[in-house]
């Protein structure tokens, strides 16, 4: 039976982003792109935002999302 993943949590992603800052590289010159898995074309994000909250008080921040089509539906 496979693992399951553990998803990439917002801390994870802070710490990802610091040490490439730490290796000289500038932030505000890499794009952030999507990709469903390894093999699959690039879908451009546009945005990030707050997701989901907690089911029981609707207070607390689970997830964010990042959105790759910013206009309103």
């Amino acid at each position: 039976m496979a693992r399951k993943k553990k998803p990439l949590n917002a801390h994870e992603l802070l710490e990802f982003l610091l040490k490439l800052k730490r290796q000289g590289n500038n932030l505000k010159a890499i794009e952030v792109n999507f990709r469903p898995d390894r093999d699959s074309d690039v879908v451009v994000t546009e945005e990030v935002e707050e997701d989901l909250y907690d089911a029981k008080t609707n207070n607390i921040l689970e997830s964010i999302v990042l959105v790759g089509d910013s206009r309103e539906v």
